[in-house]
């Protein structure tokens, strides 16, 4: 496949670049920083792109068989619209340029709480009465790549976490993880790539989590 991946300077997204060369894909890594990317592959392209200027990111895109999205904001209190506005720049480049399917890293923040024990609902409503712009903002992402008819996935794991992938971890629609066992960033980036391979996942939102 060919990869344009969001957000390759951060902790998921730098192991989407570095798992999906490993396999054998092509990759764009779209960044405002091209620079702060220090990969080198023969098989990477790296380019200046920002969410908020959509001609980038149809320059940037075009040609890919698969958007992956793993950027967010600097901080989770102050989020401002980066993600609703980021993602409906994305989701209009792909029409623009005819890449048929998104993958979107998310949050179990904006689970409306089916399939989740009363203390994941509990534990998930303290989370988010914490971070509400930040809710508010990731629901409205949310809800522009549903009204999309581009092929997406919508990928939503608890707390993140650095160090080696674990495995171990489940998937699915509406199951019931434990949201304060955190999952590696390898590890979503590892399922957010077989995502965008697996035309089976397709108009899915997938949690994932122990």
């Amino acid at each position: 496949m060919k990869l344009a991946v969001f957000g390759a300077t951060g902790g998921t997204g730098a192991q989407v670049l570095e798992q999906a060369l490993a396999e054998g894909h092509s990759v764009v890594a779209v960044a405002r920083r091209p620079e702060a990317i220090t990969t080198t592959h023969p098989a990477l392209t790296v380019v200046r792109g920002d969410v908020l200027d959509r001609a980038s990111i149809s320059a940037a895109i075009a040609g890919a068989d698969a958007v992956v999205s793993a950027f967010g904001p600097a901080s989770n209190k102050e989020p401002g619209t980066l993600m609703s506005e980021g993602i409906a720049n994305i989701v209009a480049a792909c029409g623009e340029t005819g890449v048929p399917k998104l993958v979107f890293e998310s949050g179990l923040i904006t689970t409306d709480g089916v399939g989740l024990s009363l203390f994941a609902r509990t534990a998930v409503g303290v989370f988010r009465a914490l971070n509400r712009k930040l809710y508010d903002d990731k629901v409205l992402a949310e809800a522009t790549i549903r009204a999309s008819a581009l092929a997406w996935v919508i990928v939503r794991p608890p707390n993140l976490a650095h160090g080696p992938a674990r495995s171990g971890y489940r998937t699915g629609v509406a199951i019931s993880i434990n949201p304060a066992k955190a999952v590696r960033h390898a590890d979503v980036a590892a399922f957010l790539i077989a995502c965008a391979g697996d035309a089976g996942l397709d108009r899915t939102t997938q949690v994932i989590g122990y």
